[in-house]
């Protein structure tokens, strides 16, 4: 297959999305696309990737560099891994074996947010789909842009409309590549919420899944979104985050309080006591390692003994890292880009591998007063626009049995929720104006049609394999093809076109009806 052809599978156009022109377009060498007698023009550019051809190798850092697009294209049928984001150089260590270079602060420029979502096993990943679907929806109203299935999860893109170039200042900060890693961790939290195998450990611009024909199951090009608009979201989850503590928690301020450090915190020795922690299960070895070696850093431990302390952990564990990996982890801890572990990861490795009783020490180490919690629901004669709006989206969901959208009456939604006309008023006004609902009144006196987000993404997945179908049928059909796996391979879809057809209707003059 000529490397033209290849320019028009789908998952070319996921990868050129990501891209964003991050890369040179021809080969500085041997290209196949440009003639003896032209001139190379690629603008200059010198962003780098590195690619793998399995997982294996993937894991030992046994890859290649490519800067171009063509090099990409050559080898897009034989790689598996591959990091979506762009960096400044890559290179190899005096082996030639192991790629070097791929660290956060030689990042160039980002092109999108990554997921990684992973189950005990295949069973459980398809069982769990739906609620997946629904999981990745963000606020109900930032959709991914592609999710790509692997052996035992899913893979979800969040792809930026035009790419978050890093610089670093005078003092060495890089304020893009600090708000970029706020928002990889609220984006993973916000999920973690909903589905507790989500990877929160996982390098948040580190190696992925490529995509490729026989793992992408939804990709939808017009769902990208801008840095400044993820930016503006991660701040309001944070400050929702601060508010719910605030309004849970009181510290208490004994005068015999001070700051202790992380590695005399509880955490800390109980994780050190753990030689069960095995790969693929939470947190595993490498996360664990990293979040010890942070705490180290942050508690102004030297680097050597906070080796050495590592080393003989690491050598306790059932099924120890490999050295050069625990190396790394020291190294990238006390490089000087993070302040210490972070509170995240620290509660993560908790609950997965603490004990009942040794979670209670980490809770009551931590020095607060829990206010009287607020009154149940069914125990208060009012209930918050929020509950009620939770409860609409709730019953169009239940009422569309998989339907792309429902026609339904304020009055049936009011009889089946036994809610006031008023309160129901100003919960459909909230959830239009977040985008939660999306509603089209009907003329007359005809039923509204509404959609939940839910169900709008579940109307774009079966678009796309509608179109897969449709298009298999085709080639069979006009061009009398008659091997089914070739056609399969042929039925490409460039550039999709635009959010679907059935959504668009619902329209943006949206009313309650």
């Amino acid at each position: 297959m000529s490397v033209t052809e290849k320019l028009s599978y789908k998952s070319w156009s996921a990868i050129s999305l990501i891209l964003h022109n991050g890369l040179k377009k021809y080969k500085p060498k041997n290209s196949k696309l440009v003639q003896l007698n032209q001139e190379v023009h690629n603008d200059n550019k010198t962003g780098s990737i590195a690619v793998f051809r399995n997982k294996s190798s993937m894991s030992r850092d046994m890859g290649f560099v490519v800067t171009s697009e063509e090099a990409l294209i050559e080898n897009i049928e034989t790689l598996t891994h591959w990091t979506p984001n762009t960096f400044n150089w890559l290179g190899y260590d005096n082996s030639r074996k192991h790629i070097k270079g791929h660290s956060e602060r030689n990042l160039s420029q980002i092109n999108a947010f990554v997921v990684d979502i992973d189950f005990k096993d295949a069973l459980d990943r398809d069982r769990n789909l739906n609620l997946v679907n629904s999981s990745i929806v963000l606020d109900d109203h930032i959709l991914p842009t592609l999710v790509l299935k692997t052996d035992k999860g899913y893979q979800i893109y969040y792809i930026l409309d035009r790419p978050a170039f890093l610089s670093k200042h005078k003092n060495g900060s890089m304020p893009v590549l600090s708000a970029a890693r706020k928002i990889s961790e609220n984006i993973k939290s916000t999920i973690m919420g909903k589905i507790p195998a989500t990877d929160v450990g996982c390098n948040s611009f580190g190696i992925f899944r490529i995509p490729r024909e026989d793992n992408i199951i939804f990709f939808e090009p017009e769902l990208t979104y801008s840095f400044a608009g993820f930016l503006m979201w991660s701040k309001s989850v944070t400050q929702k985050s601060k508010e719910k503590r605030k309004s849970n928690l009181k510290v208490i301020n004994s005068p015999h309080s001070q700051y202790r450090k992380q590695t005399d915190q509880a955490w800390f020795r109980i994780m050190l006591t753990k030689h069960n922690i095995k790969p693929g299960q939470g947190l595993g070895r490498h996360n664990t390692i990293l979040t010890l070696a942070l705490a180290c850093y942050s508690s102004g431990k030297n680097q050597n003994d906070a080796f050495n302390l590592l080393d003989e952990f690491n050598s306790y564990l059932e099924d120890p890292l490999d050295v050069r990996d625990m190396q790394r982890c020291v190294r990238d801890a006390y490089s000087g880009n993070y302040k210490g572990a972070s509170k995240l990861y620290i509660d993560e490795l908790i609950d997965t591998w603490a004990t009942p009783d040794e979670k209670r020490i980490v809770v009551q180490e931590s020095n607060v007063q829990w206010y009287k919690w607020a009154k149940p629901r069914t125990e208060r004669v009012y209930s918050h626009v929020s509950e009620w709006l939770n409860d609409v989206i709730e019953l169009i969901n239940k009422v569309s049995s998989g339907a792309d959208k429902v026609i339904m009456s304020t009055r049936a939604i009011r009889d089946a929720l036994d809610i006031s006309p008023s309160t129901l008023n100003r919960v459909m006004k909230q959830a239009i104006s977040s985008n939660k609902l999306i509603v089209k009144k009907g003329k007359g006196n005809q039923a509204s049609q509404i959609a939940t987000l839910e169900m709008v993404l579940r109307a774009l997945y079966r678009k796309r394999k509608a179109e897969s179908i449709a298009w298999v049928n085709y080639l069979e059909a006009f061009l009398k093809l008659q091997n089914r796996q070739y056609i399969e391979e042929q039925s490409v879809f460039s550039d999709v076109e635009g959010i679907d057809d059935e959504v668009d209707r619902f329209g943006t003059n949206i009313s309650t009806g």
